[in-house]
């Protein structure tokens, strides 16, 4: 079964409310590295389509999203909150980045094509891709589970 998390979106630089956890089942996943260009020209074509600016890896958002989604992979937890109580504006704050717009989790997808093309159908989730204020991006995945944080450089 395939996992698309509600999406967490928040206002620059504000905290993030509780949210709930869903147990995957555990085990440890490889961590899978993600091909930058293939996934940033999905995302810029999606947002362009709506009229959005383009955005741009930051490789702090890519350790904040790499970090949660080897985290939930290895910790068999599926949550915008990570079980230690961090959000993913802490998360992104701990590596060095401080204006966070929005993230979006998944799990069960097997491509960036597959992953974006779920997150595209569900309204929150579009609703973070598309956010006018965001300008950089990072991606994580680790296995089958996936985290794309979204910012504005500040």
């Amino acid at each position: 079964m395939k996992y698309l998390a509600g999406f967490a979106m928040l206002a620059l630089m504000a905290c993030q409310p509780g949210g709930e956890s869903v147990s995957t089942g555990g085990g440890a996943a490889p961590a899978t590295a993600v091909p930058a260009g293939a996934f940033v020209a999905m995302l810029n074509a999606a947002r362009t389509a709506q009229g959005r600016g383009a955005v741009t890896e930051d490789s702090r958002l890519t350790r904040a999203a790499q970090a949660h989604a080897q985290d939930m992979a290895t910790g068999g937890f599926f949550s915008h909150r990570s079980p230690n109580g961090a959000t993913f504006t802490d998360r992104a704050r701990a590596a060095g980045y401080g204006c966070v717009a929005a993230e979006n989790i998944a799990a069960g997808q097997r491509s960036e094509a597959e992953v974006m093309a779920e997150w595209m159908a569900s309204a929150g989730h579009r609703r973070n891709i598309l956010l006018p204020a965001a300008t950089e991006f990072g991606l994580g995945r680790s296995g089958t589970y996936w985290v794309l944080m979204l910012g504005r450089g500040c």
